[in-house]
């Protein structure tokens, strides 16, 4: 493949501080940030030679590839700044402009290309013959989504128009990697989830076909800007699917089952057909039993194929369900919810599954937590009581491992990190998986709810987010900054800050 051009955000200097770099052990020492708006850049001297604003994705040789996005932003137009960054063996990282590539394909396009951390998609995609994929929302001449297809070995992206409306999002790499074949796409819009299955002929030319409708009646799937676990997984000739739905269940007696239904639907590849949904189990919101949109799912396989859900919660328990058989069909063929995440009076829990698969089947969670049921001196509250303003969000890990007797045991090894702020917190993450099982998480810190004292402090910081440099009447507007990439090499036993070093390491020689 000849190069593209040199990354506009690989300066070429030190990373970090070496000195200072920190160790993350879950619970034990997670990055702690400071008073106020103190990060990783101002405690570690984090100077990242590449843009952390996505879950790395790798292809065959192992090679890191990085979604550049507005850093500093819900939704923007990046069509000055957004592009696809990929490391060299020689240790540079280079990128292609997104809305280059699209124009070179369609030069009357104009409009705008959407980026930020609520963008429906931001993965990159890798099949087994080393072809990549990734998606972009964009307005204008063309108002939808553009396919990206990079052939293994082109200089550039080649661009499919999908006009239409909702979010497109691709299937999970480690399933589509198994086959020279492209990722099947799902589409969530008004309600209604359905997926494309693309197809490549001998000479690699991809197309797209029409849209199979796989749930409607208020369905959706896994919020796409925190977590943003896969929502589909390919086992043989089927893909599994697994979403909720906005509308209650009914009970035998009528009434509103608590909670958000939880459904997992079966596509055939060979024969089309599409399963009817076999329900599973209900996400949860501690302050309504009503469905909430922040309850959706994901959907793994392990090595045997066999099928695991995770399904979300909105501040209460995830839930582990695992498949009794190899090709579940109904709800009899999946085992009741296993809960996981401490929940107390004012331990409100876990929002948000990242998750992924390593290849020794161990399962790693990351979710946003509200668990540190403290006073505003620190001290660990009575279970009676609830703090609204010391209960502060924190980036939590948890480690799923099978045991001989089939079993899952489950470790919630605490935060990885924790904020300086006690009110609202988001952290915007993703979790992904290189071909050396080692794991990295992708993300932002966004503070919400701020005290005069934080935002004045904000205000000092980021002035340039204000008109004349001061605050406006009424609402305080904050944005999310400061994206980070950690990683862990040990199976989650550790983490540290993500480097351009760490990922040149694991690239794989030329044949």
């Amino acid at each position: 493949m000849a190069a593209p051009a040199a990354s506009p955000y690989d300066h070429g200097g030190q990373e970090i501080n070496a000195d200072s770099a920190p160790s993350i052990i879950p619970a034990d020492a997670p990055i702690k940030t400071q008073n106020y708006f103190r990060g990783e850049r101002e405690s570690f001297g984090y100077n990242p030679r590449f843009m952390p604003t996505s879950a790395p994705a790798f292809d065959a040789r192992n090679r890191p590839y990085i979604r550049a996005t507005n850093p500093q932003g819900m939704r923007g137009d990046g069509t000055t700044d957004g592009f696809l960054q990929v490391l060299d063996a020689d240790g540079k990282w280079r990128a292609w402009s997104v809305v280059d590539e699209i124009r070179r394909k369609f030069p009357e396009w104009t409009g705008t290309y959407t980026t930020g951390v609520r963008v429906g998609e931001t993965r990159i995609i890798f099949d087994r013959s080393g072809d990549g994929y990734t998606v972009a929302s964009v307005a204008g001449t063309v108002s939808g989504q553009f396919l990206l297809h990079l052939p293994a070995g082109a200089e550039h992206w080649d661009v499919h128009a999908i006009p239409v409306p909702g979010a497109l999002r691709l299937e999970p790499s480690d399933t589509c990697a198994k086959e020279s074949r492209p990722p099947v796409i799902w589409r969530e819009s008004r309600g209604s989830v359905s997926l494309y299955v693309l197809t490549k002929d001998a000479q690699g030319v991809l197309t797209v076909p029409q849209p199979i409708a796989i749930a409607e009646d208020g369905a959706f799937l896994h919020p796409y800007h925190s977590g943003a676990a896969f929502s589909s997984v390919r086992v043989g000739d089927k893909t599994y699917v697994t979403f909720a739905r906005g509308t209650a269940e009914k009970d035998a007696e009528g009434k509103d089952r608590p909670g958000t239904p939880q459904y997992v639907v079966s596509y055939d590849h060979e024969t089309g057909e599409v399963s009817e949904p076999a329900l599973i189990g209900f996400g949860h919101n501690c302050y309504t039993e009503k469905p909430d949109n922040h309850n959706g799912s994901a959907i793994l396989a392990d090595s045997r194929g066999m099928l695991h859900v995770l399904i979300g919660a909105h501040q209460h328990h995830f839930w582990h369900v695992t498949a009794k058989v190899a090709q579940p069909k109904t709800s009899a063929d999946w085992n009741a919810p296993v809960a996981l995440g401490l929940r107390r009076r004012y331990d409100c829990g876990l929002t948000y599954v990242a998750a992924v698969f390593d290849s020794a089947d161990r399962l790693h969670l990351i979710g946003r937590n509200m668990s540190r049921g403290t006073d505003l001196e620190g001290n660990a509250l009575p279970p009676d009581e609830m703090n609204m303003k010391a209960m502060t969000r924190t980036l939590d890990y948890l480690r799923g491992t099978r045991g001989e007797d089939g079993a899952w045991k489950w470790e919630e090894l605490g935060p990885l990190l924790v904020p300086f702020h006690r009110a609202y917190s988001i952290f915007y993450h993703k979790l992904s998986i290189d071909g050396r099982d080692r794991l990295f998480l992708t993300y932002y810190y966004y503070a919400d709810q701020l005290s005069d004292e934080e935002k004045a402090a904000y205000l000092a910081k980021w002035p340039e987010e204000f008109e004349g440099g001061k605050a406006p009447e009424g609402k305080f507007p904050v944005k999310p900054h400061d994206p980070v990439i950690i990683m862990s090499d040990d199976a989650g036993d550790t983490w540290r800050i993500a480097l351009t070093e760490d990922f040149l390491a694991g690239i794989e020689p030329l044949q």
